[in-house]
């Protein structure tokens, strides 16, 4: 800001550089120069200069209007073409900057179809689980909704209900999963094994543990190694919200039967 200042003040008349170009050179390194002040420096250089020029007509011959008019029009004009360069100058100085392009955001990944058991397997469950969606579309909506063909899931009479057990620092409180339902955040259903020579229904049973911050922990299974495999690796894919009781954070117990019906698996569903 020194420079241009220095190169603004270039511009006033030989005489008046003269006199004080010391003096202004020593007052411009006391001080921390602005933008201010260079527009002050350049307006008081047009002052200076339309007084020059008024006395310079003036002490060189008659008052004429023209002849005083003109060479203040001319001086005026060629200092404010010399003043308007070097305020481009400054404004492309103080205001060019890097321009920063934002590359567009990629599209949404489309949610997977909610998943639905398949109500064939428990013709007479009061309680089947996963039996909507998670998400119900508004008014007018259509859903498409995924059916595991042949699998079912039915919640278990608990007659621990509401009981605690402890198992060294950790506390489990047992509880129906179908009082859960509103915790749950994802639940993946499990699929009919392929390749298996099973005919008809096969039941396994699973008791699970919902952690504090919401996974699931399968503890026990019955039933065959390939069913039970498939419903043990589908329930700790499961997340609810994280549970409280009596506003502390809680682990709670739950027993589930996973049924897988080759009859209905074979048959096949519309998806």
């Amino acid at each position: 800001m020194r420079t241009l200042i220095r190169w603004a003040a270039r511009l006033y008349p030989a005489t008046w550089r003269n006199r004080y170009a010391a003096e202004f050179d020593a007052l411009l390194e006391d001080i921390s120069p602005s933008l201010g002040d260079l527009f002050d420096v350049l307006a008081d250089v047009l002052r200076v200069r339309a007084i020059t020029s008024v006395d310079a007509c003036l002490v060189s011959g008659p008052v004429f209007p023209m002849s005083v008019r003109l060479p203040v029009v001319v001086s005026l004009t060629a200092h404010g073409l010399m003043i308007a360069l070097v305020l481009l100058a400054v404004w492309g100085h103080v205001t060019t900057m890097p321009l920063h392009v934002v590359a567009p955001l990629p599209p949404p990944t489309p949610e997977p179809p909610p998943q639905v058991t398949d109500a064939r397997v428990f013709p007479n469950a009061l309680t089947l689980y996963s039996s909507l969606p998670l998400k119900i579309p508004a008014q007018g909506g259509t859903l498409p909704l995924y059916v595991a063909g042949g699998v079912g899931i039915n919640f278990l009479s608990l007659p621990d209900i509401g009981a605690v057990y402890r198992q060294g620092n950790a506390e489990w409180r047992v509880w129906p999963g179908q009082a859960l339902e509103s915790f749950i955040v994802r639940r993946v259903l499990p699929e009919y094994p392929r390749g298996t020579s099973a005919r008809g229904v096969v039941s396994v049973f699973v008791e699970y543990l919902i952690t504090r911050d919401g996974s699931v922990k399968v503890l026990r299974t019955s039933g065959p190694p390939p069913f039970a495999g498939a419903a043990q690796s589908a329930i700790e894919r499961w997340i609810y919200r994280p549970l409280e009781y009596e506003n502390r954070p809680c682990e709670v117990l739950s027993r589930v039967e996973v049924r897988f019906d080759s009859e209905f698996a074979n048959s096949g569903i519309s998806r």
